[in-house]
């Protein structure tokens, strides 16, 4: 096979092994980077695709995954779901906008979207209160992967694309641990709890590690790709903990979750989600055996150039595209922010060019078009300076 001949999972192979392809492989529809239902409605609307799909998911502002309108923006990357997860606020509460989770953690909804209300654990006295008041997911109900191996299979004998299996959870253990005591009182539980702290992570990565087996189980041999759940461990500017405290805390929740991809199924890659200034626990992260990080936010704290330069022959980046600014901003704004990151990133392989998080409701729908036509006309290899 040439290069000017790549099916769109061999050009994905391709950059992941850190080779140029024929053109940069592109992505959307992913556990962190798709659309806001408001978005996506306009873009149906936008390309003419007639009905709207049905919701794959409840509980969520992003709540639609369209074949269709990949397949119009011309993305190498195809999707998995789970069938429940057990961050999703679906039991209703007290009133419509009071939810719960499947770990009885309460959510609440500012339209359209969710956030993690007062923690379960807030006032937990003791290592007791972690087994006692937090459900922990029963793996023998069928919802977690209804349709998994179905939809894997197809994707993997019937098509050409890039299998991706999405997040078994919203957040990784590290958030799931701050949903549930608060992302405040979770940091100090680190420093002046350990022994609270480490018992929380290992519950919760536990019940990740469950319900990434039984995914893996299920459609393992089909997944080219599966994310870990989200788990953002940096701001703006810096990390929220050091890089001692990740491997104190973290790295061990990660490997265990690693080890059970790697134990299933050896080929398949693995994405980890983290916002953030980032670059000071990269080293750590690669080490873990992850293959992409996503979303490589633009920030000004961050170099991405040299990032790439520094960590890309080591591990492969999707995303890079800023939300917050070039694409709510003018057709111009997106064209020149997808030739900075081809620029920046694409040389050498090792990018997936994707949004670093959700397209969101401020986005034009023919800004999302011209950031795919303009990757397309781009990101052709030999990547050329712009």
């Amino acid at each position: 096979m040439t290069l000017s001949a790549l099916t769109s999972r061999a050009r994905v192979e391709t950059a992941l092994s850190h080779e140029e392809p024929d053109a940069v492989p592109l992505a959307l529809g992913g556990g962190p980077y798709g659309l806001v239902d408001d978005l996506y409605l306009r873009l149906v609307k936008f390309f003419n695709l007639g009905e709207p799909v049905q919701p794959f998911r409840t509980g969520h502002s992003i709540s639609y995954m369209d074949d269709r309108l990949l397949e119009r923006l011309g993305t190498d990357t195809r999707y998995c779901w789970p069938g429940l997860l057990p961050n999703s606020p679906v039991i209703p509460g007290k009133d419509q906008d009071t939810f719960y989770d499947s770990y009885g953690q309460v959510w609440k909804r500012a339209f359209p979207y969710y956030s993690a209300g007062e923690g379960l654990l807030k006032d937990a006295a003791g290592l007791d209160d972690i087994e006692r008041r937090v459900h922990w997911p029963d793996l023998t109900d069928p919802r977690w992967n209804w349709g998994v191996a179905e939809r894997a299979r197809m994707l993997r004998e019937e098509t050409d694309y890039f299998v991706v299996m999405r997040m078994v959870a919203s957040h990784g253990p590290f958030q799931t641990a701050c949903d549930l005591r608060g992302t405040q009182a979770f940091l100090m539980d680190m420093a002046l709890q350990p022994e609270f702290a480490l018992a929380l992570l290992d519950k919760v990565t536990t019940a990740i590690e469950g319900l990434m087996r039984l995914a893996m189980q299920a459609g393992g041999r089909w997944f080219d790709m599966i994310e870990l759940p989200g788990d953002d461990y940096a701001g703006n500017l810096n990390p929220i903990m050091s890089p001692a405290m990740f491997r104190k805390f973290i790295k061990p929740c990660l490997e265990r979750l690693v080890k059970v991809v790697k134990e299933a199924n050896p080929a398949t890659r693995i994405m980890l989600h983290s916002d953030g200034a980032l670059g000071k626990l990269l080293p750590d992260i690669i080490a873990l055996g992850i293959d992409v990080i996503h979303p490589l936010e633009p920030l000004p704290a961050t170099d991405l150039a040299a990032v790439k330069e520094q960590f890309g022959r080591q591990v492969s980046f999707l995303g890079g595209i800023d939300i917050s600014h070039a694409m709510p901003g003018t057709r111009q704004d997106v064209i020149a922010e997808t030739k900075l990151r081809i620029s920046q990133l694409a040389r050498g392989g090792g990018y997936i060019l994707a949004p670093s998080n959700h397209l969101q409701a401020d986005i034009p729908a023919e800004n999302v078009g011209t950031l795919f036509e303009t990757a397309r006309e781009f990101g052709r290899y030999p990547i050329q300076d712009r």
